[in-house]
């Protein structure tokens, strides 16, 4: 199951009561077809950012349920067909989630890991430095390397514009 949060947005000529009838309409949707609603929230009566179809103001709720992927497809659904809803939006909320015993044994694995590995690089990188340190003092060495590729680009005849071939020079 997966964490859905959804806020509607419903016409303000709609009554409190008739609202508050939808929403538990909703509600039992989400129940019947195997979900469980955790939290509801009314928050009544706001002023929009913006009018929707020439409204001002608008009735809203939020409802924080877990349902599978199905549910949701079926609740949005229904809420396109509704007319008294304005606007919607539904959003998965599965970072609030409180992780299972299972997923925080599997978390702190994948933690150990990543220190392990962490300090793997950090052994290698030590390594690294001693070759990079090796390889300046080596003549034809990487600083020797990377001196050669800036003088590949200083070029007296070049001018700042376009590179043209030799014969094309005056």
């Amino acid at each position: 199951m997966r964490r859905y949060e959804m806020v509607l947005v419903a016409a303000p000529t709609v009554p409190e009561e008739d609202h508050d009838q939808q929403v538990t309409a909703f509600e039992q949707l989400i129940a019947e077809r195997g979900g469980t609603v955790l939290k509801v929230d009314r928050w009544g009566r706001r002023k929009l950012a913006f009018p929707i179809n020439k409204f001002q103001e608008g009735n809203y709720s939020l409802l924080l349920y877990d349902a599978e992927p199905e549910v949701e497809k079926e609740f949005v659904r229904r809420l396109k067909l509704t007319d008294t809803v304005l606007r919607f939006l539904s959003v998965r909320a599965d970072h609030e989630k409180v992780p299972t015993a299972e997923e925080k044994v599997a978390l702190e694995e994948a933690r150990r890991e990543h220190l392990r590995r962490a300090a793997e690089r950090a052994a290698l990188g030590d390594a690294a430095d001693a070759l990079a340190a090796a390889a300046e003092t080596v003549p034809g060495g990487e600083a020797e390397v990377a001196r050669f590729d800036e003088d590949a680009f200083e070029d007296d005849d070049w001018d700042g514009g376009p590179r043209r071939n030799r014969e094309d020079l005056p």
